[in-house]
């Protein structure tokens, strides 16, 4: 993080900064724009112009950790727009830093320079409707600097979504983490902690996940975990969970276990998730499906972060040892990663922030029985950013993951919000079916996370009630797209198949396990 100006990014300087420091780009949780300005530092926009195409006078001086100090009418305007502008890549939210400038001048401001640049943030918080929430203060040569998290405001109906798919192989402590993570109770090292997400009598009996399943975490404004299970059977209520939350981090549970492969392969296609976390059991290291579900990860391009948990129980060699093959695996070749050990708040700020640049790695190491470096995990879960921007005025398109037949209800599907904007009430073309063609469907109602809504936008999941129609005619991979699309099915279609690990030999007539 400790190249961001006070609304810029800094130029590197290799003796100054870390690595992984210097590898931000221009905006936080945004891939980079694709330059098209020149080094030194000036922020420009799609059409190559500079800012506002302001004469070279009037123009904000992005680079100074001054700029925020005492700015005039149009150099606030200025900083508005640019700060509008990271709020839309960053999808309603960003990380910004005060008091840092990217000119060669030392970092830091005094007190009064500090209240008055804040006081500026502040009053664009206000006009943005945005929260401004502290992350962290720091004194560097010339004074403080702060990071600062600005989170879009939502009302009571909305939150930001965000999907972490959770990978691993069998026995690295998914559901475990999970059931500590959403129902904010340490496990007892006996399976306590995931007895509460299983939600088949065999995954009860074998303690396997065979399911892809799905948990919530929700954070308010302040940055705090808002999950309480009541007090009756320890079930949450997703309900109230999204009602108090700003922010809801969507965990899907996949299956570790190899015969369960297909289905880990549809949880990470089907439901389009934004991160991928990767476990590692740190008794066992990198063992089983560990490698086939990075690849994987990597083939969809999902940025990953690795969580190394049983640290209470794994004796300090075998650690290291886990550690030191991890690194080795994400630097090689194939992956071409930086790990990045993540040891304190200062290195969740960085690593967060950095992460969707997709070359960074953040290792956590953590125990479910004692809670070790829980905060940290959680912190740095809270900073995520969705990487699914979505325009209200492209034609809606919803995958559906799931149906069920709901008693009193009728038909129910679930799935994501590709594109667009979908209402109550909408009708929408369904499709395709056996004969490949589309059928039009009324919205009955929507609901995200069992709470009703209004309406639902691009990179959202929701469940959509449909009118007049039986849930045996609707299998999973079929669409609801708008009318506008006029959309046409095709038996046939080219593609490039990569092939992650085979086995053995591929030949004519040979039938494989498509994702």
């Amino acid at each position: 993080m400790a190249s961001i100006a006070a609304a810029h990014e800094a130029a590197i300087n290799p003796g100054s900064i870390p690595l992984a420091d210097a590898l931000v780009p221009a905006s936080i949780f945004a891939p980079d724009r694709g330059g098209c300005g020149d080094d030194a530092g000036d922020e420009c926009f799609d059409d190559g112009d500079m800012i506002n195409g302001e004469p070279e006078d009037r123009r904000v001086d992005f680079t100074s950790k001054l700029a925020l100090v005492s700015p005039n009418g149009e150099q606030y305007d200025s900083l508005l727009r640019q700060l509008r502008d990271r709020m839309e890549e960053g999808c309603g939210e960003t990380i910004y830093v005060v008091g840092m400038g990217s000119d060669g001048g030392d970092w830091g401001l005094d007190e009064k320079d500090m209240e008055a640049s804040v006081a500026t943030v502040h009053s664009m918080c206000e006009q943005l409707d945005t929260d401004l929430i502290p992350l962290r203060e720091r004194n560097e040569a010339a004074g403080l600097v702060r990071d600062y998290l600005i989170r879009r405001r939502v009302g009571e109906l909305d939150f930001l979504e965000v999907r972490v798919a959770v990978v691993g192989n069998v026995d690295a402590g998914k559901s475990t983490l999970l059931g500590v993570l959403t129902h904010g109770e340490l496990d007892n090292g006996r399976g306590f902690a995931r007895q509460k997400l299983f939600r088949h009598k065999h995954e009860m009996e074998s303690g396997r996940t065979s399911s892809v399943g799905n948990d919530i975490l929700g954070f308010d404004q302040e940055g705090q975990v808002v999950n309480k299970p009541d007090s009756h059977g320890g079930s949450l209520d997703w309900t109230k969970i999204c009602e108090k939350s700003s922010k809801v981090i969507t965990f899907i549970d996949l299956a570790g276990h190899e015969k369960y492969l297909k289905t880990t392969v549809f949880g990470m296609t089907g439901h389009l998730p934004d991160f991928c976390m990767l476990m590692v059991g740190s008794n066992a290291g990198i063992v089983g499906m560990t490698k086939e579900h990075l690849g994987l990860a990597l083939a969809l391009n999902v940025p990953v972060f690795v969580v190394v948990t049983k640290i209470d129980m794994c004796p300090s060699n075998i650690l290291q040892e886990t550690l030191k093959l991890l690194q080795r695996l994400l630097k090689s070749p194939g992956c071409r990663k930086i790990p990045v050990l993540v040891q304190n708040k200062d290195d969740v700020i960085v690593t967060a922030s950095n992460f969707s640049s997709e070359r960074m790695c953040p290792i956590f190491q953590i125990s479910n029985v004692s809670g070790e470096n829980m905060d940290l995990l959680k912190m740095f879960l809270n900073l995520l950013s969705s990487r699914t921007s979505y325009r209200d005025d492209q034609p809606a398109e919803f995958q559906i993951d799931d149906t069920y037949s709901v008693p009193g209800v009728g038909t129910v599907v679930s799935g994501t919000t590709l594109h667009g904007l979908i209402r109550l009430n909408d009708t929408m073309l369904l499709g395709p079916d056996p004969l490949g063609s589309f059928i039009p469907i009324a919205v009955k109602s929507i609901h995200r996370k069992r709470m009703p809504v209004k309406e639902v936008r691009g990179g959202q999941t929701a469940s959509f009630a449909l009118k007049k129609i039986k849930r045996s005619s609707i299998r999973k991979g079929m669409v609801m797209v708008s009318p506008r699309l006029s959309p046409q099915a095709t038996w046939e279609f080219e593609a490039e198949i990569l092939v992650l690990h085979h086995p053995t030999t591929i030949s004519p007539r040979y039938q494989a396990m498509g994702g």
